[in-house]
């Protein structure tokens, strides 16, 4: 335990670590000695969400590997489908068990250290808890009947469920993190519908084994499907025109737009400018912490470059730690202006990551190389304005980094 990143966390956030397990441990005690004992029913649907969770895991082991590989953060896995049906149809006791016996078997795939795994499923449980509250206070038997009033009552139980587990992730993300975003803390849109959609599934999961408590055999394939087809959406992220870990223009995208910009630049005859980034060791990065919080820098990266360039600039990554930007309607003084934007802003990135073996981190004091070229509309050449501006990045490396250079190509060459 003396080992454990739990220690290294902001004071705050430990606190809200701790003292939320503490509330999740007493939560599940009182749930467990009030509730009603088991039934021969209820011994029943335990085995099958069970062996059907656990079929899941193994047949989807190898994609949620995938999946949890692309990033260090919090991760949305398909598995709390099985959740919301053991609080829904099971007594409290039995519902916790059936999730532990879940999230050990996950533990191996996971990847993520003990202590952030075991608050994961506090936070989970807790939720968990929540809509099991629901649907007691409220008294609602599916089995039973299933009309309107039960269908708001479980409507009710995924949307506790799904609120109380944002706020417990949300919660230590923002108290740990040294400059939080709201889409840090809250999710992405992308990250918010596949947890409502494994939500909704869920539920559909209760009404089914409710009324078929073999109904689970038809559930699993169905989930797998989506994890693959979750997977597949994330490679497809990365697309044609985009890089996938930044969001940013690739490199095919990027020289479409630029093209376009030229074109309209030559019709004009404004001016533009073309400015590269080169990370300054970047490898040390890899290296010292893995790829993993290589990636979480480039994301950083990504995100500085979308706050500190204006509407209408190209900006893309050529790959490695390499970035470039298309300024349109831009003359020498205002790339520069730009491109110093953009320097300062990664020197102030602290970011959030995890090292080798998985235990956070805070990288920071990161810097950038960046060369400048400004050309007119009626005689720009793309590819001459990437040389120049590419050159001018190993002058500003060969002189001492951290700095924006400002290429100048001779008179007679057309940029």
């Amino acid at each position: 335990m003396r080992d454990w990143g739990l220690w290294n966390l902001a004071p705050a956030a430990r606190r809200y670590v701790i003292g939320f397990e503490f509330v999740t441990v007493v939560a599940v005690a009182l749930a467990c000695l009030t509730d009603a004992p088991a039934t021969v029913f209820d011994w029943r649907r335990l085995g099958v969400l069970v062996g059907a969770g656990a079929v899941h895991l193994w047949l989807s082991r190898r994609t949620e590997e995938t999946r949890r590989d692309s990033g260090p953060g919090p991760h949305m896995d398909t598995s709390v489908v099985w959740i919301l049906p053991a609080m829904v149809l099971l007594p409290a006791w039995m519902a916790v068990l059936s999730m532990l016996l879940l999230r050990v078997q996950l533990y191996p795939v996971a990847r993520r250290p003990l202590y952030r795994y075991t608050f994961g499923t506090a936070g989970i449980l807790l939720a968990a808890l929540g809509s099991w509250a629901v649907i007691r206070l409220t008294h609602v038997d599916v089995t039973a009947a299933f009309g309107a009033r039960e269908a708001f009552i479980l409507a009710l139980a995924g949307l506790t469920y799904f609120v109380l587990n944002a706020i417990a992730i949300g919660g230590v993300i923002a108290l740990s993190t040294p400059q939080p975003t709201w889409t840090v803390v809250a999710g992405s849109r992308r990250d918010n519908a596949m947890a409502a959609l494994t939500v909704c599934l869920g539920a559909l999961a209760a009404l089914a084994i409710a009324n078929a408590w073999l109904a689970p055999l038809f559930v699993v394939p169905l989930l797998c499907a989506l994890d693959w087809g979750a997977l597949q959406i994330e490679n497809l992220r990365g697309d044609a025109r985009t890089d996938h870990k930044t969001q940013l223009l690739n490199s095919r995208g990027w020289h479409e737009q630029a093209g376009r910009e030229i074109a309209r630049a030559r019709r004009q005859n404004t001016t533009l400018a073309v400015a590269v980034l080169d990370l300054d060791y970047f490898k040390q990065v890899n290296d010292t912490w893995g790829h993993p919080a290589g990636d979480a820098v480039l994301r950083a990266v990504g995100a500085v470059l979308r706050e500190t360039t204006r509407q209408g600039d190209v900006v893309g990554r050529f790959g490695g730690e390499e970035f470039v930007l298309l300024l349109p309607d831009t003359d020498t003084d205002g790339a520069t202006q730009v491109a110093e934007r953009v320097r300062q802003g990664v020197a102030a990135m602290n970011v959030a990551a995890t090292d080798k073996r998985g235990q956070p981190v805070v990288i920071s004091n990161r810097t950038t190389s960046i060369g400048v070229v400004a050309g007119q509309g009626a005689s720009a050449d793309l590819d001459e304005l990437l040389r120049w501006a590419d050159a001018a990045v190993y002058e500003a490396k060969n002189a001492g980094r951290n700095q924006v250079r400002l290429a100048e190509p001779p008179a007679d060459v057309a940029v």
